[in-house]
């Protein structure tokens, strides 16, 4: 499988391009492992609210699964349903990242380590920044949590989801987190701690599978596919093999 192939939605193809000369960097630090997803998990679980995205999940896999049964619903071109104008998950950016520097201190005690971990995780951020700006939806928690489920999906299932399926599943995260009384209490600075933690537990298993395929190693890429799929249901509450992209969005099989 091309991690670069032009099938890819341009949201998840623009991060692993962008991702290619960081993997050099990265594998010098020495190819992401196991104990690199679970010093992600920890650190990461102190930055997440945990009852915040179990509220969200709630909300959205209802959607899903209503999602499921109307699949001959009104779509616009391409099978693309209509977006909500005004976003409900955008902040207020902070003038540096709230996370990054002790993300990759929390994965190595090495200086120079730390050095090149916080370069490639920044070159992500800007990968990732300049497509949701190019799709109108710049500092979003809720494309930042799109932007995870479908680069986790990607790695666990070998299949892309589009660029149309991607919009829906943000449109419909934005309406599941915006409507969140505890979402609404939050200050941009913790806001964006959320955001960032979404695109960090998407850039560890992107960069791992991106290395995996470079090296033709399978062994890497199964750990990297199993690592997505516990992303997944962390973030989503149910098995990954209940979950399927089709061309309007999301589905949670039941």
């Amino acid at each position: 499988m091309h991690c670069c192939r032009a099938a890819l939605a341009p949201l998840v193809l623009a991060a692993t391009l962008a991702c290619g000369p960081a993997s050099a960097q990265f594998n010098s630090f020495g190819a992401p492992s196991v104990m690199s997803i679970a010093n992600m998990n920890a650190y990461l679980s102190i930055h997440t609210n945990a009852a915040l995205v179990r509220d969200a999940q709630t909300r959205l896999n209802a959607v899903n699964q209503v999602g499921a049964a109307v699949k001959a619903a009104p779509a616009a071109a391409g099978g693309r349903l209509l977006v909500p104008a005004a976003p409900q998950t955008t902040f207020r950016p902070q003038p540096r990242r709230l996370l990054v520097q002790g993300f990759a201190e929390s994965l190595s005690t090495n200086p120079a380590e730390v050095k090149e971990l916080v370069d490639v995780f920044t070159q992500g951020f800007g990968a990732f920044e300049s497509e949701a700006r190019r799709l109108g939806r710049p500092n979003n928690v809720a494309m930042a949590f799109a932007y995870l489920v479908g680069v986790c999906y990607m790695v666990h299932h070998g299949l892309e989801p589009s660029e149309a399926a991607l919009l829906n599943l943000q449109a419909n995260s934005d309406a599941a987190f915006g409507s969140l009384d505890n979402f609404k209490a939050l200050k941009d600075p913790e806001q964006q701690k959320l955001y960032e933690s979404f695109v960090l537990m998407a850039t560890l298993p992107l960069m791992g599978y991106t290395v995996a395929v470079a090296q033709n190693d399978r062994t890497l890429l199964a750990t990297y596919r199993e690592a997505a799929g516990a992303a997944l249901e962390t973030v989503l509450g149910v098995r990954p093999d209940r979950l399927k992209f089709t061309a309007t969005g999301l589905e949670v099989r039941r």
